[in-house]
């Protein structure tokens, strides 16, 4: 679904990405983890073009989404996106944070959208916000709110971008909870994380990425138990 090919990414004189290659396939959990810096998030923006790559190629369902001819707002439409910060609209209501897209680009009717979103509120547990506005929820309600507004988009693949690391500690786990939901009903998915419990539970694939690449891939089950490389040994001493 996902073809990284050479993938560079330079901020100045900062070689955040030097080179990095990988294959996403239909209804994967890909699970990145590293140090801070190592490129985990600049690798996730990269994927819908948030970051212009400054080389390389990324193909998204058999399309070259660097090409600068491709619309790349028609591409993001199939590529939802959470954030650390839940990127919320604070002056709309969670109805209309959730419906706004799907009608604004003309793929529901009002009516429909909000039929869906009423649907996909239900799945995480906050039919009942519907009329809220983001200030009066919670940070990990905020968190599932913004994972159905990419849902109601009906995206192909799910990014993740370290959607805990803003919460407090004991709202983690409900938003982890419906991810994993989320992983059950097939949905491909890329997420940067510190869970490493997530990764373990989720992941059909670990990667850990330091100084800009991917040092090692495995199943989670090898990732945990058998890392093969002292960096990645180092880090895990650190982490678990």
């Amino acid at each position: 679904m996902i073809i990284v090919k050479d993938l560079h990414k330079t901020f100045e004189d900062n070689h955040v990405l030097q080179g990095v290659n990988y294959h996403i396939h239909p209804g994967e959990k890909i699970v990145v983890v590293g140090p801070s810096g190592s490129g985990k998030s600049t690798f996730l923006r990269c994927l819908n073009l948030l970051e212009m790559p400054t080389s390389g190629e990324i193909w998204f369902d058999g399309q070259l989404i660097t090409d600068p001819k491709v619309d790349i707002d028609k591409v993001r439409r199939h590529m939802g996106m959470v954030f650390q910060n839940f990127n919320l609209f604070n002056n709309h209501t969670i109805m209309d944070n959730i419906t706004l897209a799907p009608v604004k680009l003309k793929l529901m009717s009002r009516e429909e959208a909000c039929e869906n979103a009423l649907k996909l509120l239900d799945r995480v547990g906050l039919k009942e916000k519907a009329d809220a506005y983001p200030s009066q929820l919670s940070g990990g309600q905020k968190q599932r709110i913004a994972i159905v507004r990419s849902l109601a988009m009906s995206p192909k693949v799910m990014l993740f971008d370290e959607p805990t690391s803003a919460l407090d500690p004991e709202m983690v786990g409900e938003v982890l909870e419906v991810m994993k939901e989320l992983a059950e009903t097939g949905m491909t998915m890329v997420v940067v994380t510190h869970e490493m419990g997530f990764a373990r539970e989720v992941g059909t694939k670990v990667l850990f990425m330091d100084d800009g690449n991917i040092m090692e891939e495995n199943t989670p089950q090898e990732f945990f138990n058998n890392p093969k490389s002292p960096r990645l040994q180092d880090f895990l001493s650190k982490v678990l």
